[in-house]
């Protein structure tokens, strides 16, 4: 309520804003009501503070506590104790300092009602001014005989000269300024300095000291301790200060003649000016620059001061003054009188004294005249020295007054400008300067640009002090120009030659830019980083390429853990190589890859230069090469399985062969029904085991493809007898539903057993775990459509998923455990139907059914199976047949069948006896066993040819072994007909009947 009561109009407050003094209301609470602008400006940061309500203690401790505002006076032992004393007083004042640099003198006053209001004045001016006053006073009276002391208006010591220390505080123990007056007495009174008189306290006698001060009484007495009498008196300044004198009258005379002395020893000029401007005092080098005597300088006013000092006056404060020098001279002593500022006077002899006033007692001035004559030949040595300096610096400069107007410049200034135009004249404007030069075409005037507001742009740059700008010269040079201030508020003019350091500039842009095009062409992936954060600072294309527009290597670690494992690797030694990482690429897929990075420093940060090579294809690779390793292992093993199970079947050829050709031959021929059937029986289990062994030798062979009319029936029926072993041992169905009139194919017999073999395999892998529950079917039918015979293998088992559908027949893909599966049956297998022409189709529903398909185009040549039953009759000629084998076993099967035939049969053991027999006996034809000791069956052919070549066109040969490279090679190479073992009697009778046709076209 009370501060609503006294809030200001907004009338009020805007006039009271308006107030340069600062204005504050407080409540008798002592809580804030109103503040204006200028002590909010003065609180500064603390402003925020000046919220009606908050505590005046609060705002003055805040602003104090954080130095702010520091107390100066007033209020020495704490607001509070002052606010205390005010409640008596009712007013108060109290000065302070605050932090950018001003002085202020706060006076409160208790209102009717208890609260309080207070104006804050600023006195730095007022106090500067004082400063200077006791500057100049200390100059002049220091020196003096006579203890004096100055006092501000709050009683405090502002200065004491040696004279007034010596009497007052000869210990030198308490005379500092800011130090109370009383308490300086009551210290000299307590040290004995000052004893009271007789009979009187030293509290009394401080009393009455206090009283004398405070009523400015002169020539109060005391004595020392040393008995010497010192005679006081205080006088009040102008400022409400004081001015106190000790002065031991005892030696006064001698004290006068000292101190007089003294000031006229001074080598500095000191004067005493009324307030009129007639000097009451000076001492000789005050009135001998003039060429008077001190007593004839005191005699002359103030004007005749002028006139006679003026004809000796060369300048004043700088300026040449010419005629006008009494006029000139008083108008700077009269203005010096209202401002204090010092001005320098030159003398026509060239002399030189700056003169000083400062206020004393009594609207008095003290003037101090000092020569400076000496301080300005150096000053000019130095400026010649500075001069020179200017004139051999390799930068070009020039000095304009305030007004722009040219002063001076220096040698490389008039290289630069005017070697062939005429120098600037003295005053000649910055702007008249720069039209010349644009127009005498030395400044080059940029394109699209008139001359005229390049003129008015150069004169801006200088008046607005532009730093570093370009400008081009006719001759080719570049300089880079600047504009500063000087400290007479003129300018100078800077020109730096930056024609070399452009160039090189260009010739080191043109190098990064080649540089950077090579980098940018460059196929290595390497990145420049930040180690701090990882931000990428040069990123090439193919680094972009590989990672996409990122901006922190971030982005490609797979996570920050790697990155910093990376770090740990790389800062102790500050390279690496050979560091395997993995990387997200920018499409998300994983890279693996080898980095080399190195760590160096570029624009003051570290950095990390990084080269990584992906090596996710090599790995790939080597993958994929570590399978066709494991799959040529597993195919050599397999390959030495198959010559071990190719030589047991050749050793089985001999007996099996004996075990098929009897029980041929005893078919139809017994009349036991008992004994015919088990006869029956056995000629099926032989038959069977010779297909068996034949599928094994073809498929076990390695020779060149032999393309031949064949029946897919009886192809994929040869290898289920071989491979279907396993599934029926597992307890799998087999069915079966071929067409008997199937078309007949063109293909290699041997190669489409062993695809049907790693069909029925598959099949087998496929349907293990259904146990009986599995089931085959294999099918054959003709597609009219596309004139193919077609043969499907279909399984039961769990079929192929989607997603691995399109690799089934990719070299070395298998889903099988290790040493389960190669992943090559079925690519070699497609590889072999397609080499046919043909396809090898898969159809698989998941979960359901599996099915391949071998598409083959029809045999197209007529041809027809072979069938000796079929095709040919027993011969009924009867012919001499010699047959050749180291078996006698074998040999004797092979008589016996050839008597069933109807023939002759002769048989020996050996080749030599064979040409021995055939050189001398006529026969119709030769059967010969192949691998014979001593001479084998190439040997008894070349010996035949030689020998005997009647016999040549009428040789056949029986082996066991047509899997053996030597073997085939002779057979492929004569062409000669020939069965292999088992023999059965429709191949016997093929081959007889084939020899026949031969030996009769022979």
């Amino acid at each position: 309520m009370i501060i609503e009561a006294r809030k200001p109009s907004p009338i009020l407050r805007e006039a009271l804003d308006a107030l340069d003094e600062g204005f504050v209301l407080f409540d008798r609470a002592l809580k804030l009501i109103f503040s204006n602008r200028s002590y909010a400006a003065m609180l500064g940061p603390h402003a925020n503070l000046l919220v009606p309500g908050t505590a005046m203690q609060d705002i003055i401790s805040r602003a104090v506590a954080s130095g702010h505002v520091k107390i100066l006076r007033g209020a020495e032992h704490g607001m509070p104790t002052f606010l205390t004393g005010l409640e008596t007083l009712d007013r108060g004042k109290i000065e302070v300092l605050v932090s950018d640099g001003t002085q202020r003198e706060i006076r409160l006053k208790r209102l009717s009602d208890g609260g309080l209001v207070a104006n804050v004045k600023d006195i730095t001016e007022q106090r500067t001014a004082e400063a200077q006053a006791r500057d100049l006073l200390n100059k002049a009276i220091n020196a003096v005989d006579l203890g004096i002391a100055l006092i501000d208006d709050d009683d405090r010591l502002v200065f004491a000269n040696q004279k007034y220390r010596d009497v007052a505080d000869p210990a030198g123990e308490f005379l500092e300024p800011g130090v109370l007056l009383r308490e300086t007495y009551a210290r000299a009174i307590g040290a004995g300095t000052f004893p009271p008189p007789e009979g009187v306290t030293p509290a009394a006698m401080l009393a009455e000291v206090d009283k004398l001060i405070r009523t400015s009484a002169k020539g109060f007495s005391l004595v020392n301790d040393d008995g010497r009498e010192i005679v006081g008196s205080v006088y009040e300044t102008d400022l409400q200060g004081k001015l106190l004198t000790l002065e031991d009258v005892t030696d006064q005379l001698r004290a006068e003649r000292l101190f007089t002395d003294a000031v006229n020893r001074l080598p500095v000029g000191v004067a005493i000016e009324e307030a009129s401007g007639k000097l009451s005092h000076c001492n000789d080098a005050f009135a001998g620059p003039f060429g008077y005597s001190a007593e004839e300088f005191l005699k002359l006013s103030d004007d005749e001061r002028f006139v006679t000092l003026a004809p000796m006056i060369a300048s004043i404060a700088g300026e040449d003054v010419g005629k006008r020098g009494t006029e000139l001279f008083g108008d700077a002593v009269r203005r010096q009188r209202e401002t204090l500022h010092p001005f320098d006077v030159c003398f026509r002899n060239g002399r030189h004294f700056i003169v000083e006033r400062a206020v004393t007692e009594g609207n008095r001035r003290v003037v101090v005249v000092t020569e400076t004559t000496a301080l300005k030949k150096s000053e000019e040595r130095s400026l010649q020295t500075l001069n020179d300096t200017i004139q051999s610096l390799e930068e070009g400069l020039a000095v304009f007054d305030s007004d722009t107007g040219f002063l001076l410049d220096n040698l490389r200034w008039q290289d630069f400008f005017f070697d062939e135009i005429a120098a600037p004249r003295e005053g000649e404007p910055l702007s008249s300067l720069w039209d010349r030069l644009v127009r005498a075409g030395v400044i080059c005037v940029p394109p699209e640009t008139a001359p005229g507001d390049y003129v008015a742009w150069l004169d801006h740059f200088a008046r607005s002090l532009g730093q570093n700008e370009t400008i081009r010269l006719r001759d080719g040079k570049i300089l880079l120009a600047s504009a500063h201030r000087t400290e007479r508020d003129g300018y100078l003019l800077s020109f730096v030659d930056v024609t070399e350091q452009r160039r090189a500039e260009a010739e080191q842009r043109e190098a990064d830019l080649l540089l950077r095009k090579i980098v940018d062409a460059c196929p290595a992936n390497f990145l420049v980083s930040r180690i701090d954060d990882g931000k990428i600072i040069y990123c090439p294309p193919p680094s972009r390429e590989r990672f996409g527009n990122i901006s922190s290597t971030l982005s490609f670690f797979m996570n920050p853990e790697d990155r910093q494992k990376y770090l740990d690797a790389l800062l102790p030694t500050g390279a690496l190589d050979d560091y395997r990482v993995q990387f997200r690429r920018a499409d998300g897929s994983v890279m693996q890859g080898i980095t080399a990075a190195r760590v160096t420093e570029y624009k003051g940060e570290q950095v990390i230069v990084s080269s990584t090579r992906d090596i996710s294809d090599l790995l790939e690779m080597q993958e994929e090469l570590q399978q066709q390793r494991d799959a040529a292992h597993q195919a050599e093993k397999l390959s030495a399985l198959g010559e071990l199970l190719a030589g047991v079947a050749h050793e089985l050829n001999n007996p099996l062969s004996i075990i098929v050709g009897y029980a041929q031959m005893l078919e139809g021929r017994l009349e036991d029904k008992v004994l015919s059937r088990r006869v029956d029986r056995i000629a099926e289990a032989a038959d069977r085991s010779a297909r068996i062994v034949r599928a094994f030798l073809a498929m076990a062979r390695q020779r060149p493809t032999k393309i031949e009319p064949c029946s897919l029936n009886d192809i994929v029926l040869a290898a289920l007898d071989v491979a279907g072993y396993g599934m029926r041992s597992n307890g799998t169905e087999i069915l079966s539903d071929l067409d008997d009139d199937l078309p007949l194919v063109s293909g290699d017999a041997d190669q489409l057993v062993q695809v049907f073999s790693n069909l029925i395999i598959n099949a087998e892998q496929a349907l293990a775990p259904l146990g009986q529950g599995g089931r085959l079917i294999i099918r054959s039918f003709f597609d009219p459509a596309r004139n193919q015979s077609v043969l499907e293998i279909r399984d039961n088992g769990p079929g192929i998923p989607e997603a691995i559908r399109a690799r089934v027949f990719e070299p070395f893909f298998t889903t099988k455990d290790v040493g389960k599966g190669t992943g090559i049956g079925l690519a070699f297998s497609h590889r072999i139907i397609d080499a046919h022409g043909g396809r090898l189709d898969l159809e698989t529903v998941e979960g359901s059914h599996t099915s391949f398909f071998v598409r083959l185009d029809v045999d197209k040549t007529g041809g027809r199976l072979e069938d000796g039953a079929q095709g040919k009759t027993a011969p009924t000629v009867q012919r001499r047949v010699l047959v050749v084998d180291d078996e006698e076993t074998v040999g004797e099967l092979i008589c016996d069948m050839l008597e069933d035939l109807h023939c002759e049969p002769v048989m020996v053991t050996d080749a030599q006896m064979a040409l021995d027999l055939l050189s001398h006996e006529p026969f119709d034809m030769v059967l010969s066993d192949f691998k014979m000791p001593g001479m084998n069956g190439a040997a008894f052919y070349e010996a035949i040819l030689t020998d005997l070549p009647q016999y040549a066109e009428r040789i056949g040969f029986v082996t066991g072994d047509a899997l053996g490279e030597d073997v085939f090679r002779f057979l492929s190479k004569v062409g000669r007909p020939h069965v292999e073992k088992p023999i059965l009697r429709d191949d016997l009778s093929s081959l007889l009947e084939r020899l026949a046709d031969q030996g009769e076209n022979g």
